[in-house]
């Protein structure tokens, strides 16, 4: 078959609409990049780093290639490191005496989707002035900034007592300690958004007691071994929906103008995340059920709201969906969302709807 021209560069520009929007790192500066002053003093990550801030009252430290203090890159006054990415890393205290913990926090771009699932991506160097690594290292997020009167660690049930919604700690998975004083380790976790969070804080959560700590045999301090880390290039990045078999959703975005079955433009990146999960899931198939509001005859309306199911199984098959996993029907306005026969409730009535369930191809 021939393809038009016009047709090839529309799905181009489709492939790299979705290619961006699936890319976007959530996380500002996560580089550490931007800033409004070139690190002089140390403990001054909060002035110097643009949205970096530290929640506690622990003193995270910024480092650029700018300074000409103990703050600079490659050399600073914890040894020698080069950055993962671009000429800035933040530095913080993973494990100290008495509990002492560093933190740090950042807004992200957007609050998360409920429902979505997401990656969080950052690396990690240990400072060659360390007495000791550990293999903890967690991470929460958080409806508002943290603003926590501490120098120690901030546990789980420190995070409950203040009044800011938080997720729990959840840590980043490991096989060893990150020991490693010359190159970045990467770490990363997937987490599914709860629908408030807009606030990402980093660090040990953990006491000392708690914290799996391997000693090099050569710390001074009798009340134990300093662990300092660097931190560059921290990303989140959005994955997707997180659909569960059996269970109906309102496909986001796909609410039909009045006695019309196309699709509007943000419809297709809903579709498209449809999509994306059933290539993951070659298990799954899903059914598509077309409603519409109570204007209009029966007759129509049963037509109408299977013209709308039948459009979104054209899209997903256009996409690359094979056909005999899709199934679509009609439902007119028999099963409204909402009866209250106001404008707003009959644009939430024009809608498409789909549920996941597994089955056994016959074909594999």
């Amino acid at each position: 078959m021939r393809l038009r021209p016009l047709y090839i560069v529309t799905q181009l520009l489709l492939c790299l609409t979705f290619g961006i929007s699936f890319s976007q790192n959530l996380v500002r500066n996560g580089s550490f990049e931007e800033y409004s002053s070139c690190p002089e003093k140390m403990s001054n990550l909060n002035k110097d780093a643009d949205y970096w801030s530290a929640p506690t009252l622990g003193t995270t430290d910024y480092f650029n290639e700018c300074s000409r203090t103990k703050l600079g890159i490659p050399m600073n006054f914890k040894g020698k490191q080069e950055p993962f990415d671009g000429s800035a890393y933040a530095g913080l205290y993973l494990y100290a005496p008495d509990d002492y913990r560093e933190y740090i926090q950042v807004p992200l771009a957007e609050t998360l989707e409920k429902g979505s699932r997401y990656r969080l991506t950052l690396y990690i160097s240990l400072a060659e002035k360390s007495d000791g690594a550990v293999m903890d290292m967690g991470a929460i997020f958080a409806e508002k900034p943290l603003s926590i009167h501490t120098k120690r660690h901030l546990s789980q049930g420190v995070l409950l007592s203040v009044a800011t919604e938080t997720t729990p700690i959840k840590q980043f998975s490991t096989t060893g300690y990150y020991d490693d004083k010359q190159k970045w380790m990467e770490l990363s976790f997937d987490i599914v958004g709860k629908g408030f969070e807009s606030q990402l804080i980093l660090g040990n959560f953990k006491s000392n007691a708690g914290t799996s700590y391997h000693d090099f045999g050569h710390t001074t301090n009798n009340k134990g071994g300093y662990s300092y880390y660097y931190l560059d290039d921290i990303s989140l990045t959005y994955l997707g929906p997180d659909y569960q078999p059996n269970e109906v959703y309102v496909l986001d975005h796909v609410n039909f103008n009045f006695d019309k079955f196309d699709l509007q433009p943000k419809a297709k990146q809903s579709l498209k995340d449809v999509y994306d999960y059933l290539q993951k899931h070659p298990n799954l198939m899903v059914s598509i059920s077309g409603h519409t509001d109570d204007l209009g005859s029966e007759e129509y309306n049963d037509v109408l709201s299977k013209e709308r199911a039948q459009t979104v199984a054209k899209y997903l098959m256009a996409l690359g969906l094979d056909k005999k996993r899709i199934t679509s029907k009609g439902f007119g306005d028999k099963i409204p969302l909402d009866s209250s026969l106001t404008d707003e409730a009959r644009r939430k009535n024009r809608r498409v709807e789909f549920v996941m369930t597994e089955f056994e191809d016959d074909n594999p």
